[in-house]
């Protein structure tokens, strides 16, 4: 990203340098190099959003021992490309940002020898940039939802048991001409479909990117000694990558450098770079403002209320020993990581699965659960 902004600094300089034959020449050049700039670093910003309101929610409640799940279920075909797809919002970005760069572009030359668009040209091309590219956007949007709903698409909310909950991790490996790019390791959360043992329900669950195998592990055994222990088995929320965690972060790394005798301009210059402050900034803002806006209000809002504690689910007793071996192990010194498959350590196995009733189950926008 700094090297884009980079790359249009360096483009408009030289055209003001070699190409303005006056001042407001130079400042229609720069002011449309730095309006297509400030455009592009929205563009990086408004995709993962879209991405994130689009990303199906998941719940957990410890008192029901359920998690919900939000299933979507497919219909006729639609022949229409999703409004996040990357020619949609391509098209879209390129008919926004060039209307735009063009219009603060061709301010320097109004009046000129050179005139690139006269006075009704620039109207246009403003109404375009700020009118028509915008309703474009908005009405595929609201085009796209509509033919999916009469083509029988449809999002429903499933409770599935906690026992049933399945985790995967998987490693990725990116290959190119070249060989082996990279590998990287996700965690999945999956429901199991009920009536057909060894699938899970299609368009349900979510996956979490994670460094490695060892990060999978720890990630869901997290989750599980909440849903066993509650939340006192487990440390308190991270704070990382928020402002705070980034003023501490900078604090911890200044007193590192001095120890080391080691500059420490230098480093806070490269997150300078890195724009790690704004990325710590607009974390906390997609936490608090962007991913609520991935359900519906009042989402499943009776099922999440807290029950009183006669009321609490209780855990089947194989689970109940095998979460005793495991405290036990614990308590030996034995870390998570050394388990290994817990139902063969303990003498346990899974026995074959049967097919079953499938899952409670409401519309993904009812209140109720």
């Amino acid at each position: 990203m700094m090297l884009a902004f980079v790359g249009v600094f360096l483009f408009v300089a030289f055209g003001a340098v070699t190409g303005a034959s006056s001042w407001l020449e130079a400042w229609g050049i720069w002011g449309g190099g730095a309006y297509g700039a400030f455009l592009f670093f929205m563009a990086l910003l408004v995709i993962p959003d879209l991405w994130i309101r689009g990303t199906a929610p998941v719940r957990f409640h410890r008192q029901r021992r359920e998690v919900a799940f939000v299933v979507e279920h497919p219909g006729r075909r639609v022949f229409l490309p999703s409004p996040s797809a990357h020619l949609m919002y391509g098209f879209w970005f390129a008919l926004f940002s060039i209307s735009g760069g063009f219009v603060v572009f061709s301010l320097g030359f109004l009046g000129g020898e050179e005139e690139l668009l006269g006075t009704t040209g620039i109207v246009w091309m403003a109404i375009t940039h700020l009118v028509i590219s915008p309703a474009l956007a908005i009405g595929y949007v609201a085009l796209y939802r509509g033919v999916r709903r009469l083509a029988g698409w449809r999002k429903e909310t499933v409770f599935v048991p906690w026992e049933d909950v399945v985790a995967v991790a998987t490693r990725n490996m990116a290959v190119t001409v070249g060989g082996p790019a990279g590998i990287g390791w996700q965690l999945h959360i999956l429901p199991p479909d009920p009536e057909r043992p060894g699938y899970s329900l299609a368009g349900a669950g979510i996956e979490v990117s994670v460094t490695s195998l060892q990060m999978a592990m720890m990630q869901w055994e997290l989750i599980r000694r909440y849903m066993e222990e509650g939340a006192e088995a487990v440390p308190e929320r991270a704070d990382d990558y928020s402002v705070a965690w980034y003023k501490d972060e900078m604090a911890r790394q200044r007193r590192r450098h001095e120890r080391e005798g080691k500059p420490f301009w230098r480093y806070r210059l490269g997150r300078w770079m890195e724009l790690a402050y704004f990325a710590s900034w607009y974390t906390e803002y997609r936490v608090n403002h962007v991913l609520p806006k991935a359900i519906p209000k009042g989402w499943v809002q009776e099922w999440s209320r807290p029950l009183p504690e006669a009321e609490w689910a209780q855990p089947s007793a194989g689970l109940t020993e095998l979460s005793r071996q495991v405290t036990a192990a614990y308590e030996r010194g034995e870390t998570f990581l050394d388990l290994g498959p817990v139902e063969e350590r303990f003498g346990q196995s899974n026995a074959g699965e049967v097919p079953k009733a499938a899952y409670r189950s409401v519309p993904f926008s009812a209140n109720v659960g």
